[in-house]
């Protein structure tokens, strides 16, 4: 088995959302920023690293809300997703960053944007302020996720009082 490991950072700043449309050919439409952990960094600092690449921001108020992943049995891999909440931070927008496009969006909006179902739910989820884990299965022949939870936890937590 060969695990790897992936952050999402879902950054959020007056009733908007930050989301950069990918301009890398193997993933399209909105995504928060994020990326791989490299070795040997933390999990949180490799989302604080992956927030300034891809969008200048400084994190300064992180918080880890949600696991969640992929497992592809043909090729025996399992990707793994640490998400996080960043409700503060200094910095100005790189508008084109090195993924794409950044841009704030109207979180009224989200269910309408051009976002892959699996980021959707995780961002509507972690909006919600609900801590969540979850797994699915990786459909490598038509590369996407398949239709299928591993296991999916009975979600825990609070909401976050400013939404």
């Amino acid at each position: 088995m060969n695990y790897k490991f992936w952050n999402l950072i879902v950054v959020l700043k007056d009733e908007k959302i930050l989301l950069i449309e990918r301009n890398k050919g193997d993933f399209g439409g909105l995504v928060p920023p994020g990326g791989k952990v490299e070795f040997p960094e933390t999990f949180i600092d490799s989302a604080i690293r992956e927030l300034k690449e891809e969008s200048g921001l400084t994190a300064i108020n992180i918080q880890q809300h949600g696991l969640s992943g992929f497992i592809n049995e043909e090729k025996k891999e399992q990707f793994i997703f640490v998400d996080y909440l960043c409700t503060s931070f200094s910095g100005d927008l790189i508008e084109n960053g090195p993924e794409g496009k950044s841009a704030w969006y109207p979180i009224s909006k989200i269910k309408d944007l051009d976002i892959k179902d699996d980021i959707k739910l995780r961002i509507l989820e972690l909006l919600k302020g609900n801590l969540y884990e979850y797994q699915m299965f990786w459909d490598e022949s038509r590369n996407t996720v398949g239709s299928d939870f591993l296991k999916s936890s009975k979600y825990i937590g609070k909401n976050i009082n400013h939404l």
